[in-house]
């Protein structure tokens, strides 16, 4: 059945398959080949190219060739890991671009329904929101952290769904399951002032490029606490990453992007990951397309060190080493939890005073906030709880 949303693997590729070199990437990955679609429940990760870019703006003209990319990955040697992935080859568009959000949002509910993590490597970041449709079905709320130098809320004089107001479609659609949203690496000349109110209002919060650049650690925690990361091609600087949608002299380093790759890898909770805007015909010797490789890399070495290592009940009191910050001027305490499997660290809203018990929420969260809490500072993160 949904060998029908997809283009086999070209014969270029297949060749190159056939000749990896052991040890390689190439080697071990599944792909569809004509006649030969990889079996879903025999994979981890799905990766696939889905070049449409109708939803971008004012963008014509733009095109992925996600065979250069294939060439780089297949190269790349395997880490300690033992991964099953497939390549599903490139996704088919539709005849009209509704066609084509209804087909992803089939396909990759499916997929996560079966316990693998779909990799989308794509045109616009409209694709996000039949991406964040695919969890309709699941019926529970769902997070999204955004690698991107814009928060795309707002679209001037159009109100139509494309790749620079997804995130303001998400917000209106009706149910809607967002509970939260998280920005790393904007660039204030990209953002409007109405967005950053809309931001603000709704709690979601956001790192400028500087203050992510200042401790990159701290954005770990919000990536284990998503469902769906989107990675903008375009938010890497252009000396770094020339061939995307709209280059920009300023932006993530290549090796700051493989980095917050592996977190979203590590991240228990992260069911899906895609990275849009890439333009192919703007590239400099496949350097974009060699960089957007190895972040895929970093994400399946991530993925390989996954431990499940969330508190719950069970594993608390022996997993987890626990510590209570009082608040003096609060009847209120926090209670932080710090892994012995990873070193990773929680916050707890069962802080709450006696007198006023909460439901429970569990956050995941740094030792910066611990030693916040502890001279008396009300972390960032715990600010959501507080307001929840």
């Amino acid at each position: 059945m949904f060998s029908n949303y997809f283009h086999p693997v070209s014969s270029e590729i297949l060749e190159l398959k056939k000749n990896s070199i052991p040890g390689t990437i190439g080697e071990s990955i599944s792909i569809f080949s004509e006649g030969n679609f990889p079996d879903f429940q025999k994979a981890e990760v799905a990766i696939f190219g889905v070049n449409e870019n109708r939803g971008l703006l004012n963008e014509g003209g733009v095109s992925m060739n996600m065979d250069v990319i294939r060439k780089s990955l297949y190269n790349l040697y395997l880490g300690n890991w033992n991964i099953r992935i497939l390549d599903l080859g490139d996704f088919k568009s539709g005849d009209e671009l509704t066609d084509t959000y209804f087909a992803i949002t089939d396909l990759i509910s499916n997929l996560i329904s079966d316990g693998v993590i779909p990799i989308v490597i794509g045109g616009g970041q409209d694709l996000c929101y039949p991406i964040y449709k695919s969890y309709d079905s699941f019926n529970k709320g769902i997070n999204i952290c955004s690698i991107d130098s814009k928060f795309d809320m707002i679209s001037p004089n159009t109100l139509k769904l494309n790749s620079n107001n997804y995130l303001g479609n998400i917000i209106k659609e009706d149910p809607n399951h967002l509970n939260s949203f998280t920005n790393i690496g904007f660039q204030s000349y990209f953002v409007q002032k109405d967005e950053v109110h809309e931001m603000e209002k709704m709690f979601f919060e956001t790192f400028r490029l500087g203050d992510f650049r200042q401790n990159i650690e701290e954005s770990e925690p919000y990536l284990r606490n998503s469902d769906l990361v989107i990675f903008d091609a375009s938010s890497i600087k252009q000396s770094d990453s020339p061939g995307v949608v709209a280059p920009s002299p300023n932006g993530l380093f290549s090796h700051e992007a493989c980095v917050l790759s592996r977190y979203i890898g590590m991240s228990d909770r992260v069911s899906s990951f895609g990275i849009f805007e890439i333009d192919s015909e703007k590239d400099i010797n496949n350097q974009t397309s060699r960089l957007i490789s190895q972040i895929i890399w970093y994400f399946l070495e991530g993925f390989s060190l996954r431990i499940g290592d969330f508190p719950t009940a069970k594993t608390i009191s022996k997993n987890f080493k626990k510590y209570v910050v009082p608040l003096d001027e609060e009847d209120f305490q926090f209670i932080f939890y710090k892994s012995k499997l990873s070193g990773r660290w929680w916050i707890s809203s069962a802080a709450s005073s006696e007198s006023t018990p909460k439901r429970e929420i569990i956050l995941p969260c740094s030792y910066t906030d611990y030693l916040d809490s502890v001279s008396g500072k009300i972390p960032v993160r715990m600010m959501r709880i507080l307001k929840v």
